[in-house]
């Protein structure tokens, strides 16, 4: 017999779910037509003179303004009538350079819901969907989402706890960011390294494309259209930034790493934090992490060769697993956060 209190428990839940949910679409306008970082600029104001101001329909933004202050994202003053969005709120929303910005996940979430056709095609014929082949907002929005936190850890925290990486780049070394994406990671590594000569690698063009369109004053910086198994060159460090999951062949990129690794080099993943226990991430991290897993990092795995699909909450196991079969034994987590860990491999002889 149905329990009554449960099924309530589960619809206030989803309830929940859905009101999260019905957000996305408000928060990609509002950063598509720049309204939080107008609101913000305006300071408080009534919807008609928002709307005056920006130049929109009042009742459209009356709408939206009210959706999101019943969600707590902006400030309503009942006495004056008038919308404005604090510090804090547009650090998270609006501000493009904040550490603490997180607007990139909605766009990520946009291009998701852009991809379902796709992705039930191919949750029945066991295919998949390349990065490049999933909408645009899966790309971009990955890039946004990543850069805050690699903004606040990876030059303070990241690179520090791997074994004498932060001497070894400041004196002057090589370092391959395999995955880079857009290469905000890319460069971040070089700006704070100047003596050391720094290579983004990743085989989808357009977003070569775009890593050299946002850095062109670095001379130590250099970006390549490969994959994980063709780049060229010989480096002290070669790092997989939240990319190894998405690989079609883990264990043959981390082998062909070790190809191009000099004497003492170091194999640097960033991953998703997470339990080796499918139970102990039943989570808001895993939740979500599980759920872009699902749509976009197990079909591009499986859109490339061997497809191995590990996940985007592999586990220290698997991933230990995939660096020894590729010949690093010597291997540990050498920082956790919430949301990322930081996996060290070093060769046997190391």
């Amino acid at each position: 017999m149905t329990n009554i209190e449960e099924t309530r428990k589960l619809q206030y839940k989803i309830m929940q779910d859905m009101a999260a949910g019905a957000l996305i679409p408000m928060m990609r306008i509002g950063d598509e037509l720049n309204l939080f970082k107008n609101l913000f600029r305006l300071g408080p104001c009534t919807s008609d003179k928002f709307s005056a101001q920006v130049k929109m329909d009042q009742r459209y933004i009356r709408e939206w303004l009210l959706s999101l202050a019943a969600a707590g994202y902006i400030n309503y003053d009942k006495k004056s009538q008038e919308f404005f969005l604090s510090e804090e709120q547009f650090a998270v929303l609006g501000d493009e350079n904040s550490i603490s910005l997180m607007i990139g996940g909605f766009e990520n979430l946009v291009g998701a819901i852009h991809n379902i056709d796709n992705i039930k095609d191919n949750f029945k014929d066991g295919k998949g969907t390349g990065w490049g082949n999933l909408h645009p907002c899966c790309l971009s929005g990955s890039a946004r989402f990543f850069k805050p936190s690699y903004s606040i850890f990876l030059i303070k925290k990241w690179i520090p706890s791997l074994d004498g990486a932060d001497e070894i780049l400041s004196k002057g070394a090589t370092f391959a960011d395999i995955g880079c994406g857009h290469g905000y990671s890319t460069s971040l590594i070089a700006e704070k390294y100047s003596n050391s000569r720094v290579i983004g690698i990743d085989p989808h063009e357009p977003s070569i494309t775009e890593a050299k369109k946002n850095n062109t004053n670095l001379k130590n910086l250099e970006f390549r259209v490969n994959n994980a198994k063709n780049y060229e060159g010989k480096y002290d460090i070669i790092a997989f930034f939240d990319c190894l999951h998405d690989m079609g062949d883990p264990i043959g990129a981390i082998q062909y790493a070790k190809t191009k690794l000099n004497a003492n080099g170091i194999i640097m993943l960033v991953e998703p934090t997470a339990d080796d226990l499918p139970e102990n991430n039943f989570n808001l991290i895993g939740q979500m992490y599980y759920s872009f897993s699902t749509i976009a990092c197990i079909p591009a795995s499986k859109s490339q060769e061997v497809g191995l699909a590990l996940g985007a909450q592999a586990g220290p196991k698997k991933l230990f697993s995939i660096l020894n079969q590729a010949g690093f034994k010597n291997t540990k987590v050498t920082y956790k956060t919430a949301s990322n860990m930081v996996i060290q491999g070093r060769l046997l002889n190391n």
